[in-house]
């Protein structure tokens, strides 16, 4: 079987998901896990032990493309891969189906309003604004399926397991 991911703005319901997806005996992979920073000119980057705003606006958060492919292993079922980073547009031939959490601007105030995270500072939560319509287009471009992420996850796993041979 192949690898699906799940995608959708920071707040959309992707970790929460994975969890329900996982509880049902699914291999969900928290795609953080595969991710790194770099710089803007594309190195590689430590990031700092206190993330400031700063630093975050001036870095990218970006999977390897090495680590996507090792974490589907030999699986026997599906493998869904949730997270988002700058760079998983140029990794969607990965993926048998992409599935996109989408949110409207008002559910996404509501949940970034609740992010207790000291790294989602104001300019950071600016930039999950503005990158939402931009996200939702070009995933939608790409094909995702969309799903409503004000729904349940347990309604969300039946409509992704659905869609899944």
């Amino acid at each position: 079987m192949g690898m699906y991911l799940v995608t959708g703005n920071p707040g959309s319901g992707k970790s929460t998901l994975a969890a329900e997806l996982a509880r049902r005996g699914h291999r969900a992979i928290d795609a953080d896990d595969l991710a790194s920073w770099e710089d803007g000119r594309g190195v590689p980057v430590e990031p700092p032990a206190e993330l400031d705003e700063a630093w975050q606006l001036t870095h990218r958060w970006v999977w390897s493309r090495a680590r996507v492919v090792a974490a589907a292993g030999d699986a026997a079922g599906p493998v869904f891969v949730c997270g988002i980073a700058v760079n998983q547009q140029e990794m969607l031939d990965l993926f048998e189906r992409v599935f996109l959490l989408v949110l409207d601007a008002e559910a996404q105030e509501e949940r970034l309003a609740r992010a207790t995270s000291a790294q989602r500072t104001e300019g950071v939560k600016q930039q999950i604004r503005e990158g939402r319509p931009v996200l939702q287009a070009r995933m939608l471009a790409a094909g995702a399926v969309p799903l409503d992420a004000t729904a349940s996850p347990e309604a969300l796993a039946d409509i992704v397991l659905a869609g899944v041979p």
